[in-house]
């Protein structure tokens, strides 16, 4: 088991209603192991209309020959890069991580700064804590290796290191872009179009727009993000 703890949006994301894992200046996100696939090409309290400009943004990204078309072939290729560039600057995302969290500054982090964090992420956002098991418990049952009841700087890197803690960015499983290519590639020709793209983009986001009035709350993006989760059980 190992605690996933991510640091940006997925680049590759064209479309699918699943909530962001984001991190900010002010705040940790501390995520379960499965968590990590939960990637976002919406954003919170997106307009409809919106939708075209940023399909065609990432689309225009993905599409490294320039020929109109993404192919799982450029999907492979875009994410290898991704990972390789998300490697390299992992001690360093993991040492902002660190500072993030030590909010007193004296080189350790306690339950209550995870707590803290966890709290001003999710009031940022407009959520409560949910009433189960505190959002510290996943770092210091994988970092804490005296079991003090504190994490040092020291202890946060050696099990950054031996990959028990992953500071993500952006990264997502493979399976999940093979799932969105295949949604997007409405005539299965082993291609997506910027026009297949666009139409799965809005096929998901009308889907996770309960109300129908053309903008993309919080609240229905974590809806639909438990929906889609208990379809994917299901199948």
């Amino acid at each position: 088991m190992k605690l996933y703890v991510s640091g940006g949006v997925v680049l590759a994301a064209l479309f699918t209603a699943s909530p962001a894992i984001s991190q900010t200046a002010s705040s940790a996100s501390l995520t379960s192991p499965t968590a990590h696939a939960r990637h976002s090409f919406f954003t919170s309290n997106q307009n409809r209309s919106e939708v075209g400009a940023r399909v065609e943004q990432m689309f225009k990204k993905l599409d490294l020959n320039h020929d109109g078309f993404i192919t799982k072939d450029e999907i492979a290729t875009t994410r290898a890069q991704f990972d390789e560039r998300s490697a390299k600057s992992a001690p360093k995302r993991a040492a902002k991580m660190f500072d993030r969290l030590d909010t007193n500054q004296d080189g350790q982090v306690t339950q209550a700064e995870v707590e803290v964090a966890h709290t001003a992420r999710l009031a940022a956002k407009g959520r409560k804590p949910a009433s189960r098991r505190p959002a510290s418990w996943s770092l210091f049952a994988h970092a804490d290796a005296n079991k003090d009841g504190v994490v040092t700087r020291a202890e946060f890197e050696a099990a950054a290191a031996a990959g028990k803690i992953k500071v993500r960015h952006g990264s997502m499983r493979g399976s999940a872009l093979v799932r969105m290519f295949d949604l997007a590639d409405m005539d299965k020709d082993g291609r997506v179009s910027l026009k297949e793209a666009e139409a799965a983009a809005l096929q998901q986001f009308d889907a996770a727009d309960l109300n129908h009035d053309g903008v993309l709350t919080p609240d229905e993006r974590r809806q639909a993000s438990k929906a889609q989760r208990a379809k994917n059980r299901a199948a």
